[in-house]
């Protein structure tokens, strides 16, 4: 496998990054309740657009051969809560899965939130048990109970971890 290298993802990365959350979503079909249909693609590109540009947003990329293995971004809370960065996107292109790239690329966002924020947040399928025990091992606790998301139709729950 080529050597990843990880830098920061700029606009015209865009396509890409809605590309690998696409294929991500498609891998939710292996748990998710028959009938599940992931997001429209164009949605993700549209997201990704309109939020990466916007003052507080970060976001890497990692890419290896000249092909996207993975990347990983966070915002500000989008409710504004004082302290509180919100992890928006982490996927990894399963070529890359059990590499070591999503803990690096987690590693590497909340270090970067730490310099700006006391705790982070994301929200996760409660089905997705593979992302769920990865964000534990990582040191994330649950912060909430399953709550259906209507535009993702899945439950999904809440984990934070202290930054400082």
């Amino acid at each position: 496998m080529e050597p990843i290298s990880i830098r920061p993802a700029r606009l015209d990365d865009a396509a890409e990054l809605a590309e690998t959350v696409r294929l991500g979503f498609e891998g939710y079909r292996v748990w998710a309740p028959a009938g599940w249909e992931p997001p429209l693609p164009h949605l993700h590109l549209i997201g990704i657009r309109e939020r990466l540009p916007q003052p507080g947003t970060w976001c890497a990329i990692a890419q290896a051969g000249g092909a996207t293995a993975g990347h990983v971004a966070f915002t500000p809370v989008p409710e504004a809560i004082p302290g509180m960065a919100h992890l928006w996107m982490l996927f990894v292109r399963e070529p890359w899965w059990g590499t070591g790239l999503s803990a690096d690329l987690l590693g590497r966002a909340t270090t970067e939130a730490a310099a700006r924020y006391d705790t982070i947040r994301l929200y996760t399928p409660s089905a997705h048990a593979r992302a769920r025990s990865f964000y534990e091992r990582e040191g994330w606790h649950r912060a909430s109970e399953p709550s259906f998301e209507p535009a993702l139709g899945l439950e999904l729950v809440e984990y934070r971890r202290p930054l400082r």
